[in-house]
């Protein structure tokens, strides 16, 4: 291996030498780390990406400057690794990047919880007129609510009573699902946001290849994935994160298996429960049923005694009469 120093922007150039590769990629880039990578090294290939989800031109995008980057290459473990890309667009909006390729239980809940962090952004004594304007943007390898599939989608603060009544346009969150680039709208193609998603799925040079025929953009973009690739030190990063992500999804199939099986015990107990009920108002049922039987009883024992009262009173004023 060759003397390594980690950066946080690693040095690339303008190169085609990838172009006469073939088989498959050594990264997919759905790795995050890489995705990292990527957005942190090539500012151009930011841009675009940007200009692509918001539905912008490229040139309106003047700068973005990634405000939490890491050194690539150098050791990361799952705790010391931030997953989203933390961008500042044109001095003026907070954009918050992440690639998502395992669905964690909670994903609804946690994208929220990140996006409220982020829009708390103002120092003491600034109006809150002038909060920055925050979106995150998942690129997600699952879809969200399957019962709605959808390949972009908006999720904002709204009226539930009035369609479509935005409380405000600051706070976005953006999910684009890799798993639906069919789904993809006209004006999705229009800003090449269906050919960006399909280098993020992209399995071999073959696939990259087509995509740089088509977006000078996304053939930049691949040019500095392929440097980023070749130096060992990265590749090993991207597949500690690979190894990392194989045993979390295995941590929560783990999890979910003894969730099931707790579930499954829990369904027997309450079956028992019920079954013990059934029994026990059986048995009341019963015993009720005794019970009335018994007043009954009771009830024809005291008539009878009454009436054994009233014999006997008869026969002593007959015998007294008799006498």
């Amino acid at each position: 291996m060759k003397n390594f120093k980690p950066v946080e922007v690693y040095p690339l150039v303008d190169s085609n030498d990838w172009i006469e590769l073939t088989g498959d990629l050594p990264v997919k880039m759905t790795n995050d780390y890489l995705f990292r990578a990527l957005l942190q090294s090539d500012n151009d290939t930011l841009k675009a990406l940007l200009a692509s989800v918001l539905k912008m031109e490229p040139g309106e995008i003047k700068s973005a400057r990634v405000t939490n980057p890491i050194l690539l290459g150098e050791a990361i473990d799952e705790k010391t690794f931030v997953m989203d890309v933390k961008v500042e667009m044109n001095d003026a909006a907070l954009i918050d990047l992440e690639m998502q390729i395992v669905r964690e239980p909670y994903w609804a809940e946690r994208s929220v919880s990140y996006i409220c962090r982020a829009f708390d952004n103002l120092n003491r004594g600034v109006p809150y007129n002038e909060v920055k304007p925050v979106r995150q943007i998942a690129f997600c390898d699952f879809t969200l609510f399957k019962e709605a599939p959808a390949f972009y989608s908006d999720y904002k603060l709204i009226n539930t009573r009035q369609d479509k009544l935005v409380y405000t346009e600051k706070l976005i969150i953006t999910n684009i699902d890799l798993t639906n680039i069919d789904l993809a709208s006209e004006e999705d193609k229009k800003y090449k946001l269906d050919e960006w998603s399909s280098l993020f799925k992209a399995a071999t040079w073959e696939d990259m290849k087509m995509l740089a025929e088509k977006n000078a953009a996304v053939g930049k973009a691949i040019s500095a994935v392929w440097q980023l690739t070749e130096e060992e030190r990265i590749r090993e990063q991207c597949r500690a994160r690979e190894d990392w992500i194989v045993n979390d999804i295995w941590k929560m199939n783990k999890i979910a298996q003894q969730e099931q099986e707790l579930k499954k015990k829990d369904d027997a107990i309450k079956e028992k429960d019920d079954a013990i009920k059934k029994k026990d108002d059986a048995i009341k049922e019963k015993d009720d049923a005794i019970k009335e039987k018994d007043d009954v009883i009771k009830e024809k024992d005291d008539v009878i005694k009454e009436r054994e009262d009233e014999i006997k009173m008869l026969k002593r004023k007959l015998a007294k009469f008799e006498s």
